[in-house]
């Protein structure tokens, strides 16, 4: 059965309309965060940055060290590339960020409950408060782009937001996180596209790498078969399979989100909106300088 054998590892239902967006280069990539800030860049799906998008999840210091080793035993659906000290929300992947003005959506959540999203949480953000960057998915998406393999949802009009799904498969539990489960996020492709699209996500450990799962077998030891089937998304936006295709699923950033939600974690959280990524300044084909950036942490 096509499955990663380390994969052990009520949100919004986000489904916004999205404007096509230009390709920008790595010095881009403060502009795009500008823009974000000033309100005018409203998401980053399907924006084929060069540089790694990250999810976002800022929590109490208090759970810091449960939500690391959450990471650490998931590291699949979590891979963790950076821990702000409590209060500051800089990071080094992109040093003239902010973290709470720079992304184009956020989600507020207080006692384990969804409030409302916002497109800033600077006064939320508190001096107790740490954030975490995780890899992202949309990260390896150019490559794949470059390879003549576009995400089906990169090609809709206008496009989509990837689809995600909860599946049954439970998250390693880590200190309060005592409950979620792994989401992962579907894009379809040929049956002999599979392999290619394999190899090339694999070089990007730390963007979830290559897939967890693919096809029809794959979809139903995830437990999601006919959610996708019938085209009933939890995160994200529907794309058909498309004929002659078959879906092929990733690990997923959401996965925390669903994790605060199910552990019921006190307190005000806060993350980003699915789809709405930060952009950082580090190239994605440049996993050597991310690690370095990851161990210096």
């Amino acid at each position: 059965m096509p499955t990663a054998s380390s994969l052990r590892g009520p949100l919004p239902s986000p489904s916004q309309p999205v404007a096509q967006s230009p390709t920008p280069t790595p010095s881009a990539a403060l502009s795009l965060r500008l823009a974000c800030r000033a309100g005018t860049h409203t998401t980053t799906t399907s924006l084929l940055t060069p540089t790694i998008q990250a999810n976002l999840l800022v929590l109490p210091r208090h759970y810091a060290s449960s939500f690391q080793s959450l990471c650490a035993r998931n590291p699949v659906s979590c891979p963790l590339l950076w821990t702000t000290l409590p209060g500051d929300p800089s990071t080094p992947l992109a040093p003239s960020a902010n973290l709470a003005t720079d992304l184009p959506r956020y989600n507020i959540f207080v006692d384990g409950v969804f409030q409302r999203s916002a497109t800033d949480i600077k006064h939320k953000w508190s001096a107790s408060h740490v954030g975490f960057l995780i890899g992202c998915s949309y990260s390896f998406e150019s490559a794949l782009v470059n390879a003549g393999l576009p995400p089906p949802h990169t090609t809709c009009s206008p496009p989509k937001t990837v689809p995600m799904f909860k599946t049954t498969i439970p998250l390693n539990p880590a200190g309060v996180f005592t409950r979620g489960v792994v989401v992962v996020s579907m894009r379809s492709y040929a049956p002999e596209q599979v392999p290619l699209v394999r190899a090339i996500t694999r070089r990007f450990g730390r963007q979830h790498g290559e897939p967890v799962a693919w096809g029809w077998d794959g979809a139903r030891s995830l437990g999601v078969e006919e959610k996708v089937r019938e085209g009933k998304v939890d995160f994200g936006d529907w794309v058909e399979v498309g004929e002659g295709k078959v879906p092929v699923f990733w690990g997923c950033g959401v996965t925390p989100q669903v994790a605060v939600v199910e552990s019921g974690v006190a307190g005000v959280v806060l993350s980003h909106y699915p789809g709405c990524m930060f952009v950082s300044d580090v190239l994605a084909e440049d996993e050597a300088g991310l690690e370095a950036i990851v161990r210096s942490g």
